[in-house]
Formats: C-alpha cells, sequence, structure tokens
C-alpha cells in the first residue's frame, strides 16, 4: 500500500495496490455507493465525527477535499486529486470532499469505521461562488439557497467566512 500526504493534515492519498505492507483500508465499511452521470457532481459533504475513505469503484473522478476545521492552520485549504484504478482519498473528520465523475458510469464509494448521526452530516452546495471551485468540466450556473453555502457553513461551525487559497495541491 502506498500513501501521499496532501496539504490538508490528515487526507491522504492512498494506493491499496502498491507495494509496502497490508491494505489498511479493510477497517472501512462500504456506507454508500452512487453512480453519478458524467460530468456530475457528488458532494460536498462534510462528516463532523468520522473520517470517509472516498473511491471510485468503476470510471474515473476529480476529488476535491476542503479543509473546515475553524481551529485549524489550514482552514479553507484545498487538495485535488484524480481518482482511478483502486486509489482512494482519505478525508478526516470535518472536512469537506466532492467529486466530479469524468467518464459515463462512474460509481463513487464512501466507507467509514463507523456510522455517524445525522447532525454531524452537513452538505455544501459544489457550485457555491464563495468557494470558487474549479471543477475539470464545466458546470451550469445556478444560484445556491442561503443553508447550503459557504458562508452558510462557516456561520454554523462559527468559523471565518474566507476560505484560504495560498496552498493547493494536485497528484
Amino acid at each position: 500500500m502506498s500513501v501521499l500526504r496532501t496539504v490538508v493534515p490528515g487526507s491522504l492519498l492512498v494506493d491499496p495496490s502498491g507495494a509496502g505492507g497490508p491494505d489498511g483500508t479493510a477497517t472501512f465499511t462500504v456506507r454508500r455507493r452512487r453512480r453519478i452521470a458524467r460530468d456530475a457532481v457528488y458532494g460536498l459533504h462534510l462528516d463532523r465525527s468520522e473520517a470517509v475513505l472516498l473511491g471510485v469503484r468503476r470510471g474515473a473522478g476529480y476529488a476535491v477535499v476542503i479543509d473546515t476545521r475553524p481551529q485549524s492552520e489550514s482552514f479553507g485549504r484545498l487538495a485535488a486529486s484524480l481518482l482511478d484504478d483502486g486509489r482512494m482519498l482519505l478525508v478526516p473528520p470535518g472536512c469537506l470532499y466532492g467529486i466530479q465523475s469524468l467518464t459515463d458510469g462512474t460509481v463513487v464509494e464512501t466507507r467509514s469505521a463507523g456510522r455517524s448521526a445525522r447532525r454531524d452530516r452537513v452538505s455544501v452546495d459544489p457550485d457555491d461562488p464563495d468557494l470558487q471551485l474549479r471543477w475539470l468540466r464545466a458546470r451550469p450556473a445556478r444560484t445556491t439557497g442561503p443553508d447550503r453555502s459557504w458562508a452558510g457553513l462557516c456561520r454554523r461551525l462559527r468559523a471565518p467566512a474566507g476560505p484560504r487559497r495560498d496552498r493547493v495541491s494536485i497528484w
């Protein structure tokens, strides 16, 4: 198994097929599988209490992780990666994650070690203009509802409203 760190502390790109020991992903149980249409985005989701292992079971996807932990020095930082061929992205608790399908018939899988309470799960609109995410494929312009916006999430977390854009990693 090979592991790469990202600019978001605790977020790791995991390749279980690589050399280097046993597969540490076995403790994560599949919680959800979704087939998403080409160019569609699954997410942005946040789990406050559980780490999430995000993978693409079939096809390819462009994954993003945004640090939304107010106490973290890396608050607002973005990490992005292409996921295919069994590579997975470990998302620490308190970080937003999402994935854009790059092929037809992409199947996204999320895993976690435990089942979190519904109150610990939050969603943010992936097209929110405050986030200024640049997806690989063009997305239609939409108006974000205030309860699913970045500003709304920052209010709920009692965090500063503007994401920091000083470091982005793409692997």
